[in-house]
């Protein structure tokens, strides 16, 4: 079924393509006669000072003054709704314009409907895009994190290494009382690297060695010739009776012993490391014990953060730094009723580029990190806070972008302007008739 009104809409735009390119047309041969008046005059001029006469300065008004003053009429015709559809139908039908099927891309070009296009789809918020100054952070931010994990990450750095000043420091806050259940080190269970061996130093399983000070019984898993043992028993590798605690007691007593093994020198083996080394395959179970006993513990996790931590305070300074620059006028007012500013520093609302900036700097240090377990084939030296940044912004960044793209607040988003629009041009259209006696017509 015809749609009158973009019959009469496809009507106007083709009239209006036809003034346009007629207008073209005009000016292009416009121009031609000017070029060609400009060559007349150059050839008069060259003659006359041949031939030592003055050449008149001629100005642009003067070369047309000879001509009259040429004057249009519009006639004032005014046509009915219908009349002015049969007017469209029938120019329509003569440019072999099938009037049937108009609809309103027909009435666009393939310029304008693209842009429409882009114009919907665009995101909520618009990205803000990275400076030069952006770039310099992140590379600062990303070397000082691999030369902090190149240096800290060896376990035998004379930093912070297992004989180093400072790790010999650490031990002697290792001081607990003796005769823990989950000391025991009898047979399969003991040596330097016990603390691997069995469940009770795991911190993800802190209840079950909570029970065993409870208790005073030692429980743990060892393999024989493939076959797994389990033992269980109230005496310590001397023939001793382990003390059985109260509730409370065993809470504390196992806090203390914890946080005194935290700074040893072989320190906590890395969370859920039991699992493995009481599991069924014994390349996991030998995997565990290797990357143990080459360091790979909780001390020297948390020394290895210090690349993290490092990128994480120079990029949210720079980030802060920025956001109190683009406010103007910062000035804490002496009763601080201005705190929102300093809070913009400490907590800046935008956090989005933040992100980003996190997450390339801890990339680069988390890639370079790989590389470098790769070519010293040394697995234990995996840095785990900077895997754990790195899937951490990862889901910020994708999230916010998501958020950004959302379609359900986009289309929301569009259907609020074309309501607004609606209403500009219903307000325009009730001005002009209440205005109507202002109107100028020209006759």
């Amino acid at each position: 079924m015809k749609d009158k009104d973009l019959v009469i809409l496809k009507y106007l735009d083709e009239e209006q393509k036809d003034n346009e390119r007629e207008l073209r047309g005009i000016t292009k041969e416009t121009d031609a006669q000017s070029d060609k008046l400009d060559s007349l005059i150059a050839l008069m001029s060259s003659k006359l000072k041949s031939q030592g006469k003055k050449v008149p300065q001629v100005t642009p008004g003067e070369v047309y003054s000879g001509y009259e003053e040429i004057s249009i009429q519009f006639d004032d015709v005014t046509l009915s709704y219908d009349e002015l559809y049969k007017e469209a139908e029938l120019n329509l039908r003569k440019r072999g314009l099938d009037i049937e099927n108009i609809d309103f891309e027909s009435l666009l070009s393939d310029e304008e409907i693209n842009e429409i296009i882009k114009e919907l789809n665009a995101p909520l918020t618009e990205h803000e895009k990275w400076t030069k100054s952006d770039f310099i952070a992140v590379f600062i931010a990303a070397l000082i994190g691999c030369i902090a994990d190149l240096v800290l990450g060896d376990r035998n750095n004379k930093l912070t290494g297992q004989n180093s000043k400072f790790s010999k420091w650490l031990n002697e806050f290792h001081k607990h009382e003796p005769g823990a259940p989950i000391d025991y080190q009898g047979p399969h269970f003991g040596g330097g690297h016990h603390r691997n061996r069995s469940r009770g130093h795991d911190l993800l399983r802190f209840i079950e060695a909570i029970l065993m000070f409870k208790n005073g019984e030692f429980r743990g898993v060892y393999y024989k010739d493939g076959d797994a043992h389990f033992v269980k028993t109230n005496l310590n590798q001397f023939g001793n009776v382990y003390q059985e605690l109260g509730t409370i007691d065993a809470i504390v007593r196992y806090v203390q012993h914890m946080l005194a093994d935290f700074f040893s020198t072989y320190s906590l083996p890395f969370p859920g490391s039991s699992f493995l080394a009481e599991c069924g395959n014994r390349d996991l179970r030998k995997f565990s014990a290797v990357m143990y006993e080459n360091g790979f513990n909780i001390k020297n996790i948390m020394t290895q953060a210090f690349s993290t931590v490092a990128i994480e305070l120079i990029l949210r300074v720079y980030n802060s730094i920025n956001a109190v620059k683009a406010m103007s006028n910062f000035e804490i007012a002496e009763d601080y009723s201005n705190f929102d500013k300093v809070k913009e520093f400490i907590n800046p609302s935008n956090k989005e580029k933040l992100y980003e900036l996190l997450l390339t700097a801890h990339t680069i240090t988390t890639g370079f990190n790989v590389g470098k377990i790769i070519i010293k084939k040394a697995p234990w030296e995996i840095n785990v806070t900077e895997i754990f940044a790195v899937i951490k912004y990862a889901r910020k960044v994708i999230k916010a972008t998501k958020k950004r793209y959302n379609k359900t607040a986009i289309l929301f988003r569009n259907s609020q302007r074309i309501h607004e629009e609606w209403d500009r041009l219903e307000d325009e259209i009730e001005t002009a008739f209440n205005n109507v006696d202002e109107i100028l017509v020209i006759e």
